[in-house]
């Protein structure tokens, strides 16, 4: 994987500490509707549905992101990873992770399917150094053959079970518009200038 993806995976990481919601404005909660996260046409998109209880909100690091207590659920994309696997990426992010944390536990390993997509999880604790207070994550990865999408849900370890329903309700509910699926981007841009 290129530079560019490992500095995104090692940004997410250490900022999704700082992107804590404890401490986030008040900002109108989200309901539990399918919300466009990405509009970037010709490139598929993707839809998500964000568990009614968590609140859209921004930081310096993120444009958007949804909170609730310490939870948070992120949503980013990696347009370099063309024609990457989700196992391959989950992988390749794992092993980022593992360089820049003091501990790293793997708790679950598992494909799902979600609508007609094909996502790749990952759970795992970490802490960052060993006076910080314990994180579980749990990593989804979804990819249209030209963009991997990555959804990162977390929370301190202790409040994880609470919080994993909301996490898994958001991950299965991920939807991939494949109308290039499959399609290199050369094909991809014939396609749409003979429309």
């Amino acid at each position: 994987m290129n530079r560019k993806c490992c500095y995104l995976i090692i940004s997410m990481l250490f900022l999704l500490c700082q992107a804590g919601c404890a401490s986030a404005a008040k900002q109108e909660q989200t309901t539990s509707e399918t919300m466009i996260v990405y509009e970037k046409l010709p490139l598929p998109d993707l839809f998500i549905s964000i568990p009614e209880g968590y609140e859209e909100t921004s930081s310096q690091f993120y444009e958007t992101y949804y909170c609730k207590d310490d939870a948070s659920i992120i949503i980013t994309e990696d347009e370099s990873a063309v024609n990457t696997p989700s196992r391959d990426y989950a992988v390749s992010a794992l092993n980022q992770y593992q360089s820049v944390t003091q501990t790293l536990e793997v708790l679950n390993d598992e494909v799902m399917v979600a609508g007609a997509a094909t996502v790749q999880v990952l759970e795992f604790t970490y802490t960052l150094t060993a006076d910080d207070t314990p994180m579980t994550t749990m990593a989804a990865f979804a990819t249209d053959g030209l963009t991997s999408y990555i959804i990162t849900c977390k929370s301190r370890a202790d409040t994880y079970d609470l919080h994993r329903p909301e996490f898994l309700a958001a991950v299965q509910s991920v939807r991939i518009d494949k109308t290039w699926v499959g399609k290199g981007a050369e094909a991809q841009n014939t396609e749409a200038t003979d429309r």
